[in-house]
């Protein structure tokens, strides 16, 4: 015994080390002289869909279950779902969950070497820009894939939580309502932008071009939305499921899934093709999503032709059957519901973990016991998850993939940091500048004031990288501040800086200094906003003004500049939108940033002293502060007066979608030719009318230099809407272009909205 003893622990330490030296994830089994290495399943050479089946045909139904459920022995937690492997086959355990929302989820590998973290999704959405939107994406694949080459892991307390190759990212749910806690993680208001944004953030990510024109063999990672295809609340998310009109399911919460899911779009274009999912809180007309068979089945896998797709569960969303919005009786019948509604995975929940996994072991009780769950639907879920791991080359000669080269340099590169300085300009939206009193002059006395000027884990939305700066987890020392990125730039003999309030308190125990500062200035900054504290995963915000003492303080401010003639800008730092509609009237020049990310703090000095002209748009609508009252939070239609989003909105917004102002004038000029179509034209089942739209821009002369983003919107007139029997959008964007000559767009005939609607 002693000595079978011994030589079993020999065999597990040598696979430990073979483990260790290889990317999180890979097979070792299938190393020449393993313990796989004979089956078929090992074999690179024979189809994907035949190594599979040969794979699942070798695993019991433990087995299967253990892959699709946290091993919550490993400690690691079940929000992040580590399996347990197949240990008997040379599979190891494997981390699911990393999150890839505004950067990877990942520990420092050192100095300088932290997962590169964009700005806030929703500024990278007023960029308006595909390519960088692609290009960032391919920037956090990289380093996603880096990481796992180089064995690191996300968490801090269990560095044997190794990256893995499936992301969770983007988040395009729609930014709904102003006090959504997690609208700072949504790129803006719009379906069609935000299904622009995931098709090209998707497509880079997991190097989807390649894959596709067979460059590669493999993805460089998966990528999986979030989170399909309401979820828009946070203070009852666990419990609420809202009941949703097919024409607004289909209008505004479905299309940028669409294009997320689809290897195509309507057009025939690449679209997004994400591998992955996660089903929401949220739900639709009383079913969780997690148990929703028409959105999982009947729209993701079925009209979106996706069969392919892992649905994981959000944190414990199955356990909220039970437990929140009483959906399933007791906890079998929440699993037994989700697993035949299409979910595939559990995270959050160890209640289809097998016993000997330290879980409730109730999805083999359904199987096996109660019958309510065949093990052919099972197979189904693992067949999906392994597709995601051989589709990603861990089941393959690590020679045959250029991925496995990508290590450290590939992590926070040079290039990657020039880009998200490129970002954090463009996400900068300028919405007034009375006299042109912008770009500020270097070598001024400049007064900074307000409670931004030294944040630093308030410039980043919620879900940055796991760490910023090396060290301890909460560690933000390394990211420039405003007031150091200002006296860089002007100075420190010219710069003065006086927070004055703060975020989080009514104390008024700094104004005066502040007073003082902007008395003595020539010109000066308020940076005001919202932060994490009060906007962010499980937290809305109860109302959408300034949060504090913020609209008072900066009233006095602004007073005192207009007393002495002081030209005065308005810099706001947050993520929903927030009702400025008293501070307006009184400033000269007002810059949204959102929350503009590591480089945010230098990419304001550079177009606030006129270093850049880099502007983007509004992608989301200013409301006024009345507009909360005027709106439940629990209602989800769009078109109920009055209104939702630009679409709808029937009111005077504060700043509308798409606004956005630049230190250039431009000149456009646009035409419109129609296409003939060769289909013929039958009067009851009227075709698109097809146009090619052109325009031209260009600089007024002397006119300084810079980007400009063209918005296409197709408009009804309202005496036509009066007529229509369905609700139709005051204006709809259905084409957009970043400093680009050229649209093409297909314009609905008006009197198919006579006929569909």
């Amino acid at each position: 015994m002693m000595s079978s003893f011994f030589i079993l622990n020999v065999l597990l330490l040598l696979h430990a080390s073979v483990s260790s030296s290889l990317p999180n994830g890979y097979a070792w089994g299938c190393l020449k002289g393993n313990v796989s290495a004979d089956f078929l399943f090992c074999d690179h050479t024979k189809p994907t869909s035949s190594r599979i089946s040969d794979l699942l045909g070798r695993l019991t139904l433990k087995e299967k279950v253990g892959l699709l459920s946290a091993d919550t022995n490993t400690n690691v937690g079940s929000c992040n779902m580590m399996d347990h492997g197949v240990p008997r086959l040379g599979i190891p355990p494997y981390l699911h969950l990393v999150e890839m929302t505004g950067a990877v989820g990942a520990q420092c590998l050192g100095h300088h070497k932290c997962a590169t973290t964009f700005p806030g999704p929703t500024g990278l959405g007023g960029t308006f820009n595909k390519t960088l939107w692609g290009v960032m994406g391919k920037v956090m694949g990289e380093e996603m894939r880096a990481f796992n080459n180089l064995g690191w892991h996300r968490l801090a307390d269990a560095p044997y939580a190794l990256v893995g190759l499936n992301g969770y990212g983007p988040n395009v749910n729609i930014i709904r309502d102003p006090r959504f806690g997690r609208n700072s993680e949504l790129p803006g208001e719009d379906p069609f932008l935000s299904g622009s944004y995931a098709t090209h953030f998707l497509r880079g990510g997991q190097g989807m071009d390649d894959y596709e024109d067979g460059s590669s063999k493999f993805l460089r990672i998966t990528m999986g939305l979030k989170h399909p295809f309401l979820y828009s609340m946070e203070h009852n998310r666990f419990s609420f499921i809202p009941e949703v009109t097919a024409h607004d399911l289909w209008e505004t919460y479905i299309p940028q899934f669409a294009l997320g899911f689809s290897t195509k779009d309507a057009a025939g274009n690449p679209a997004g093709h994400a591998m992955g999912a996660m089903c929401s809180y949220a739900g639709l007309n009383g079913v969780p999503s997690c148990a929703n068979s028409y959105l999982l089945n009947d729209v993701i896998r079925g009209k979106f032709g996706r069969s392919d797709v892992v649905i994981g569960s959000d944190c414990k969303a199955i356990g909220n059957m039970v437990d929140a919005n009483k959906f399933a009786s007791e906890p079998i019948d929440a699993v037994t519901r989700a697993v035949n509604a299409g979910t595939d995975m559990e995270l959050g929940d160890s209640l289809f973990s097998p016993l000997e996994n330290g879980g409730q072991g109730l999805l083999e009780e359904a199987v096996l016991v109660n019958g309510t769950v065949t093990e052919a639907r099972i197979n189904e879920s693992v067949t999906r998850v392994l597709g995601s791991r051989f589709i990603t080359g861990q089941f393959d000669p690590l020679s045959s993939q250029a991925y496995v080269n990508l290590g450290a340099e590939a992590i926070n590169s040079t290039a990657s940091q020039a880009l998200n300085l490129d970002a954090a300009l463009q996400s900068l939206v300028l919405l007034k500048n009375d006299g042109d009193i912008l770009p500020f002059k270097k070598g001024k006395k400049t007064a900074l004031v307000g409670p931004h000027v030294h944040s630093q884990r308030d410039l980043l939305s919620d879900y940055h990288g796991e760490q910023q700066c090396a060290g301890t987890k909460q560690n933000y020392g390394c990211i420039p501040t405003i007031a150091s990125a200002f006296i860089a730039a002007n100075g420190a003999e010219n710069t003065m800086v006086e927070e004055g309030v703060t975020l989080t308190t009514n104390k008024w125990t700094g104004v005066e200094a502040a007073k003082i500062a902007v008395r003595q200035a020539e010109q000066v900054l308020l940076f005001l906003g919202d932060g994490y504290w009060s906007e962010h995963e499980t937290v809305d915000r109860s109302d959408i003004s300034l949060p504090g003492i913020q609209e008072p303080f900066a009233l006095e401010i602004l007073a005192i500049c207009q007393t002495l003639s002081i030209p005065a800008a308005v810099v706001l730092i947050n993520g929903g939108s927030l009702a400025i509609e008293t501070i307006v009237p009184s400033t000269n020049a007002i810059v949204e940033a959102f929350y503009p990310g590591v480089r945010g703090a230098e990419a304001l000095a550079m177009a606030i002293f006129g270093d850049s002209n880099r502007w983007g748009k509004m992608p989301i609508t200013m409301y006024d502060s009345n507009y909360t009252s005027q709106v439940d939070m629990n209602n989800f239609s769009v078109s109920a007066a009055p209104g939702r989003t630009y679409k709808y909105y029937t009111g005077e917004p504060i700043f509308p979608f798409g606004w956005g102002l630049s230190y250039s004038k431009f000149l456009t000029s646009c035409t419109k030719r129609q296409i003939r179509d060769s289909g013929g034209v039958d009067s009851d089942t009227a075709l698109h009318l097809k146009f090619r739209i052109s325009c031209t821009v260009t600089l007024a002369k002397g006119s300084k230099a810079g980007d400009q983003v063209l918005l296409l919107y197709h408009r009804v007139s309202s005496s036509l809407r009066s007529y229509l029997k369905k609700f139709h959008p005051v204006l709809l964007l259905f084409a957009f272009s970043f400093n680009a000559f050229l649209l093409l767009a297909a314009v609905p005939e008006t009197k198919r909205y006579l006929r569909c609607l």
